[in-house]
């Protein structure tokens, strides 16, 4: 299967799947990205992007570093261009598991040793999802998972992305960090959806729409750094301050990781204010995620003002360490599968 260059104007891993109901466009639309029209004015804001056979872009521009936690400030330099590989992934990747994410995933170990998720695409859609990968990965966005390689092979492709951030620092479903017995603190709730916020106001800044903002489609290290998946379902949009989707999914990932309950339809509201008292910091940002009308607005709350963060990532890691790293990659150590 060849990849070939459309005039569209397009631009997320591993997973896809529902949407938070909305006012905006329908979840059957989310992985169709209309074509740019010569009258929409937004598009003179757009850089030109380059050739899959060019070197990408050598830097990315930053909106705003206010709630950038500094151990995930982005790196800036050349980026790789991933292109496709005609031969299979399986020749220099071995699998171990698969995860049930949004869609499942295939772990696998790269020969150093380091492990990687892939994703395989079929059917009539798969060159345009690989695409979009490629066109996330010349953004460079901060906090969104890394496209490593791409294959082709037997009419399917292959998108293989970073599982291990170091050699120490694996990374997990932040549902499952969502599920576990102990209840997140203020602070290290502002700590991950911070680093949230901070990916989708680069990918605001662009132009486009995640479309699927679940706790299903983030992974959390046991740093307690924060990617994005579900990359390849994002479209262009003509605003650049966010789409009502991806603002109203923050408030049902909120909601998730407060209540430990996945619920990504009907009224985004507090469920216990004995745990989590009205005046909270933490509840009035939940309950703006209904009616803000960017991403910006949301990364500005006073949630994202509480302080000692070196102390708050420190007990985040060990605990992450402790309980959910350990239920993660269980499989892998030969007990039952997930």
């Amino acid at each position: 299967m060849s990849l070939q260059r459309r005039d569209t104007r397009f631009g997320i891993l591993s997973i896809r799947g529902a949407t938070p109901d909305s006012d905006e466009n329908e979840s059957s639309e989310a992985c169709r990205l209309p074509a740019a029209s010569d009258n929409d004015s937004s598009n003179k804001l757009k850089r030109p992007w380059v050739s899959l056979d060019e070197e990408g872009p050598s830097e990315t521009r930053r909106p705003s570093d206010r709630f950038i936690p500094q151990a995930v400030q982005p790196k800036v330099g050349t980026i790789r261009v991933v292109r496709i590989q005609h031969s299979s992934p399986w020749e220099s990747l071995i699998k171990h598991f698969s995860l049930s994410l949004e869609d499942s995933v295939t772990i696998a170990t790269r020969k150093d040793g380091l492990f990687v998720a892939v994703r395989e695409f079929s059917g009539p859609d798969a060159d345009q999802k690989v695409r979009i990968l490629q066109r996330i990965q010349q953004e460079n966005l901060p906090n969104f998972l890394a496209l490593q390689e791409c294959f082709s092979f037997e009419g399917s492709l292959y998108a293989v992305f970073e599982h291990e951030l170091t050699r120490n620092e694996k990374l997990l479903s932040l549902s499952r960090y969502a599920l576990i017995k102990r209840y997140p603190t203020e602070s290290q709730l502002a700590f991950i959806l911070e680093q949230v916020l901070n990916g989708l106001e680069y990918l605001a800044s662009r132009g486009f729409e995640h479309g699927a903002v679940r706790c299903k489609n983030i992974l959390i290290s046991t740093d307690g750094n924060i990617r994005i998946a579900g990359q390849e379902c994002c479209r262009e949009i003509g605003s650049r301050r966010g789409s009502v989707k991806d603002i109203r999914g923050i408030g049902y990932v909120t909601m998730e990781l407060m209540h430990k309950e996945a619920k990504y339809d009907g009224p985004i509201q507090v469920r216990d204010v004995s745990r989590w008292p009205l005046d909270s910091k933490a509840v009035q940002f939940l309950l703006i995620t209904e009616s803000a009308h960017s991403i910006e607005e949301l990364a500005k709350h006073p949630l994202f003002t509480y302080k000692r963060r070196e102390s708050v990532r420190d007990d985040l890691r060990e605990y992450i360490r402790a309980n959910v790293y350990r239920s993660e990659f269980s499989v892998f150590r030969g007990n039952d599968e997930e």
